[in-house]
């Protein structure tokens, strides 16, 4: 098996390295790309290309009308289910025509299709229809007969179904056991399972529904009469699925705007969700829907297919788009587009795999599409195979192949750094997970390069352990610290600074007092009661040592925003404006300090501007004591680590924001429950006082542009 697929992986990159040397390519009508990790569009090669529409008529099975499905039978058939002409065709995988399902014998009569949707064909041949409109399954031998139909469901639990419950069949999947998975239109509670015999065995992977807080809040408030004219909150309806050779299902769910985070699902026969998800974007298509069309709303994805090594493809009706995903949910590659032309689509509805090259059936134009690897995609998945099957040499040359047609495939870079990581070059690892933003990849790396680090340098590290704390003893034993303090006091510099005419020197003074009522600050943070009344009326704290203390918070918070550890730093680093960093701490603040003050002087507030401003830069400390040496550590600590780095953040801004509302009711003079009323209306001012200044700025520049198009006028007429 494993042999196979090798030959199988090399015959296709040769394939596709071959067809690209042997044809002048005539560039694609659509624009192949992908999302970096910061969500933008990248522009990539075109993955696939299109060789060839195939229409009904070319094959000699006369004209499609409104196909809805296509699937690739294990022998490499091809059945195509032509709805409108209530048929399925079968082809060869060039597309010759070997057999026309359309009247068939049953019970002795001759039967036919109604309105037909989905096919599922087994190992052993058997070939499974679903004819929706007759409201059944029909089942067919390996030489064509029928020889069952399942037209009705068999329980003995009333209650599973609906009240109006009709069995109307569109997707169809049979496991390796003959367990019947069907989606029937109309059916909200997941997947149904059924044997054979079609009797229900149970519901499977009914996709979750999420209740808004609102919604849950005026569920709660609302009348007996108002629940029931709300609408119902279902579980969204899967729109297709596809079962893989290990029998795992892969689905998509219908509807646009709905389920965000789980648009694609693969299920185990229980019917639970085990597909991974370590792409650092969630699995819904298009991320921004204004890319190369104007079409607007998210992807609607309604076909799926499962592929070598775990590789899945779906497909997006919307935009006519086919994005592909590795085992994880990364993100390879999306090609295709919407129109009229070679390789684009008005109204696709299915995709499916033969021979590596891609199809896709377009129900609008009645034509299969048939797209070609090149050698990007090629390139691609023989980097995949090769890393499953413990090639890690092999698959880094494969992914170098890829950067070399694509420098900005970041997933590339990430396949590298798994081919080190592999071969234990930890640091090599690190170095290409960070160019490809892999955050996870490179926390794992460095956990196990600190690890391998710390145990060859042990025997220095703990040297140097020894030394520090002999010195430390030394120091302490021979009072080192005293005796040079000492001599600092027998020394000129003292004697100069502590000379009668330095002291009474006037900007001496000032900055002594400054240093003194900086120093202070660390009284006021532990304890706040006395420290805030002491600033305000034993004159503790100044303007200037406030000023400081605030520019050094600012400052504080710039560096954390810009250094934090690689693992933890979200931030596009590169495009950090600091003036606006430190403005998003600076305004808020001045503006607690402006509507605070306002809304005091009406409410017998005993604080001046002033003091709010002093007390509230000295509650920002706690953020100068924490910002500073959380953001070292974080340099030194993996992902898993980073929970105590957010909590001793969390633990900061707590301790910050109580203590802004302490030094309110303090210098005002409030009780608790005053103190947090004011410190409630404060923030409400503030919300008003940004939305009528970006009101005001609105109405200007309207004001601007309009006057600006009359000068244009009188100027060009």
């Amino acid at each position: 098996m494993m042999k196979n697929r090798l030959l199988r992986m090399g015959l296709l990159l040769l394939f596709a390295l071959t067809s690209l040397a042997c044809r002048s390519e005539a560039a694609a009508l659509y624009k192949s790309y992908i999302y970096d990790s910061w969500g933008n569009a990248v522009p990539t090669p075109d993955p696939y290309l299109p060789i060839r529409v195939v229409y009904g008529k070319d094959i000699g099975a006369g004209d499609f009308n409104n196909p809805q499905d296509l699937y690739v039978a294990p022998d490499s058939s091809l059945y195509i289910v032509d709805t409108a002409h209530n048929r399925v065709v079968r082809t060869t995988d060039e597309f010759e025509v070997i057999k026309i399902y359309k009247e068939f014998e049953r019970n002795g009569r001759v039967d036919s299709f109604n309105n037909p949707h989905s096919v599922y064909v087994t190992r052993d041949g058997r070939l499974f229809v679903a004819d929706t409109g007759n409201e059944r399954i029909v089942l067919f031998d390996a030489d064509g007969n029928c020889i069952s139909v399942i037209d009705q469901v068999k329980t003995d639990m009333a209650d599973a179904f609906p009240r109006h419950f009709r069995f109307r069949p569109k997707k169809i999947a049979v496991d390796p056991f003959d367990r019947l998975y069907v989606i029937v239109d109309g059916l909200f509670e997941g997947l149904m399972k059924m044997d054979l015999e079609g009797n229900f065995i149970a519901f499977v992977g009914a996709p979750r529904v999420k209740v808004t807080l609102w919604q849950y809040l005026w569920n709660r408030l609302a009348s007996e009469e108002q629940r029931i004219r709300m609408a119902l909150v279902l579980p969204t309806e899967y729109s297709s699925m596809h079962m893989d050779e290990q029998g795992f299902i892969y689905t998509t769910v219908s509807g646009i705007g709905t389920q965000t985070d789980n648009y694609v699902r693969k299920l185990n026969p229980s019917g639970s969700d085990i597909l991974r998800r370590t792409g650092i974007h969630p699995l819904i298509g298009d991320l921004d829907p204004g890319v190369g069309t104007s079409l607007e709303g998210s992807s609607r994805l309604v076909d799926i297919v499962g592929r070598d090594n775990e590789i899945f493809s779906v497909l997006d009706q919307q935009r006519g788009r086919i994005f592909t995903y590795d085992s994880t949910g990364r993100l390879l590659y999306i090609f295709g587009g919407s129109g009229q032309g070679v390789g684009l689509f008005v109204k696709p509805v299915a995709v499916d795999e033969l021979n590596g090259r891609l199809l896709v059936l377009d129900s609008r134009n009645n034509s299969i599409t048939v797209f070609e690897p090149t050698a990007y995609a090629a390139s691609i998945h023989a980097a995949i195979e090769e890393f499953d099957l413990g090639h890690y040499d092999a698959a880094a040359e494969m992914w170098r192949g890829v950067i070399a047609l694509n420098a900005n495939f970041e997933l590339a870079y990430s396949g590298i750094g798994d081919a080190e990581f592999s071969k234990g070059n930890y640091a090599q690892a690190m170095r290409y997970y960070r160019i490809a933003n892999d955050r996870a990849g490179y926390s794992k790396a460095f956990y196990r390069y600190r690890r391998q680090l710390l145990g060859d340098q042990f025997g220095t590290i703990m040297t140097w352990i020894i030394i520090a704390a002999g010195l430390i003893w030394a120091s302490a034993k021979w009072q080192l610290c005293r005796r040079l303090a000492q001599s600092y006091q027998n020394s000129k510099i003292a004697a100069f600074f502590g000379s009668t005419k330095v002291k009474n020197n006037r900007f001496y003074r000032y900055c002594r007092r400054t240093m003194d009522a900086v120093r202070y600050a660390g009284h006021v943070i532990f304890h706040p009661f006395d420290g805030f009344w002491d600033l305000k009326y034993e004159n503790r704290g100044t303007f200037t040592a406030a000023t400081l203390l605030l520019l050094t918070a600012v400052i504080s918070y710039v560096f954390m925003r810009q250094y934090t550890g690689f693992v933890l730093n979200y931030n596009r680093v590169s495009e950090i404006n600091v003036l606006m960093e430190a403005a998003s701490l600076l305004v808020p603040f001045l503006l607690w300090c402006l509507v605070n003050w306002a809304l005091t002087t009406l409410m017998d507030g005993k604080g001046r501007i002033k003091d709010i401003y002093i007390a509230g830069a000295y509650a920002f400390v706690p953020m100068i004591l924490i910002n500073f040496p959380i953001t070292i550590i974080s340099r030194y600590i993996t992902i898993e680590e980073g929970t105590f780095y957010y909590l001793i953040l969390t633990i900061g801004t707590i301790w910050t924001l109580g203590l802004l509302c302490l030094g309110t009711g303090v210098i005002h003079d409030y009780s608790f429950g005053k103190t947090m009323f004011t410190t409630g209306l404060t923030v409400i001012g503030i919300g008003i006082v940004c939305f009528v200044g970006l009101l005001f700025f609105h109405v200007v520049d309207t004001m601007f542009q309009f006057f600006r198009e009359i000068y244009i006028e009188l100027t060009f007429r």
